[in-house]
């Protein structure tokens, strides 16, 4: 692929994305106060705006599904949905996959109990019945574009450290309309962005990693997304909250993200092809 053509398809990407989302689907609900529904809790407060919704966070891989038959034909997306199935990952892979979520966690609770706030663990059992809906809405609804589309083409572009900035920034900017929507987690707890956007951008760099070293493997994707969503989700509708907590639950990701920078610089430099 020439590099033109490789960097003109991930602009084309980019805007796509950003443009459904802030136009389409997430902007107009935001701007209209429209709220939505709380998913922990199981309630659908305004259908319409539901649809929205649900439609929206599927936005990143219905993209990258269409671009990939547009550009890559009938064998890129042959390739494309194998690898979402390519349960060959490897076990440093897997284990990276599983503690990455679980250590975040950790850090994240130990941050909240520092600044005194309390925990009901039991939730981690409580929630557990959202573990199968959730491998659709975020793993599913966003991978076959984040990384099945986009990590393979700023792979080719750019090192692996520059390329997980590229995503990790359209990765969080793709969130930003969730902060003005009622009934999110990111409005009602009053998150702010910016630590948000820091968590993003360098969880980009683990997502990075374990794709190479998984051949670019979707499913390692799709199963750290997972595994991801849930632990964050508990914590997150759990823990209490204040302004100084919602600053500094960005630093665990921080943390490690930088460890990754590291080693991708040192170790993964190599383009994947």
């Amino acid at each position: 692929m020439k590099a033109s053509q490789n960097l003109k398809q991930i602009l084309i990407f980019i805007i796509l994305v950003l443009g459904l989302s802030y136009l389409i689907f997430w902007g107009p609900v935001a701007i209209l106060k429209l709220k939505t529904a709380n998913l922990v809790e199981g309630k659908v407060y305004n259908l319409p705006a539901f649809i929205f919704f649900v439609i929206g966070g599927f936005v990143p891989s219905i993209v990258g599904i269409s671009l990939t038959k547009i550009y890559d034909h009938n064998s890129g997306l042959k390739d494309l949905l194998k690898s979402a199935i390519d349960f060959k990952i490897g076990f440093q892979q897997f284990v990276i996959i599983v503690t990455y979520p679980i250590i975040i966690g950790v850090l994240q609770l130990l941050i909240n109990r520092v600044l005194g706030g309390t925990f009901d663990y039991s939730q981690f059992l409580k929630q557990l019945p959202s573990v199968l809906p959730l491998i659709i809405l975020g793993p599913l609804s966003e991978e076959f574009g984040w990384r099945g589309f986009l990590q393979k083409r700023v792979n080719f572009e750019f090192s692996p450290v520059l390329g997980s900035l590229v995503i990790g920034i359209t990765w969080s900017l793709w969130h930003l309309p969730l902060f003005y929507m009622l009934g999110t987690s990111q409005h009602d707890f009053n998150m702010p962005f910016i630590p948000f956007m820091i968590s993003v951008i360098f969880s980009s760099f683990i997502y990075t990693y374990v794709y190479i070293k998984s051949h670019g493997s979707l499913f390692s994707a799709l199963l750290l997304h997972w595994v991801g969503t849930y632990i964050m989700q508990v914590i997150g509708s759990q823990v209490t909250r204040s302004a100084t907590y919602n600053y500094l639950e960005c630093l665990p990701a921080l943390l490690i993200g930088t460890i990754f920078i590291f080693i991708l610089y040192k170790q993964g430099t190599k383009k994947l092809k």
